[in-house]
């Protein structure tokens, strides 16, 4: 008596879905789908040095893209900032600024005109290590911004 087995099936791999952002592109982190609105929103946050405001990049999409909502334009900076593409600048009063230099550097917010300034300059490493060592914590990160007038 002779016992015939199936040949397994090998079936290849799904391609990515053409929808999905590929790794290294606007969404790769968070799995968001491709969209030539996000794209508009980082080129236009990645081409200032103003830390503009949810507001103003509306305004400035509009440009290119006149459908645009100021609710996809909010959803779709926090889109940007949770995949690092750019990160968040919370002022004093709660008033959130977005900006395109994800580089290590500092802040100074002009407490008369909300202005946001970047200071270039590296992190003082023994700043996280006296922290560490005087609280028993372990931070791994640490946020400066300098408040003042111009």
């Amino acid at each position: 008596m002779t016992i015939k087995t199936a040949t397994p099936i090998i079936k290849p791999k799904p391609a990515p879905k053409p929808d999905r952002a590929p790794k290294g592109n606007v969404g790769a982190k968070t799995g968001q789908r491709f969209s030539r609105q996000r794209e508009q929103i980082l080129k236009i946050v990645l081409g200032t040095k103003s830390h503009p405001t949810a507001d103003w990049v509306y305004d400035q999409v509009r440009l290119k893209i006149p459908s645009v909502s100021l609710g996809t334009v909010y959803r779709n900076l926090n889109l940007l900032a949770d995949d690092g593409k750019i990160t968040r600048v919370i002022l004093e009063d709660g008033k959130v600024r977005f900006d395109g230099n994800t580089g290590e550097h500092y802040h100074f917010i002009c407490t008369n005109s909300g202005k946001v300034i970047d200071l270039d300059g590296k992190f003082d490493a023994s700043l996280l290590e006296k922290f560490n060592r005087k609280t028993g914590m372990n931070a791994t990160a640490c946020k400066i911004e300098f408040y003042g007038k111009l």
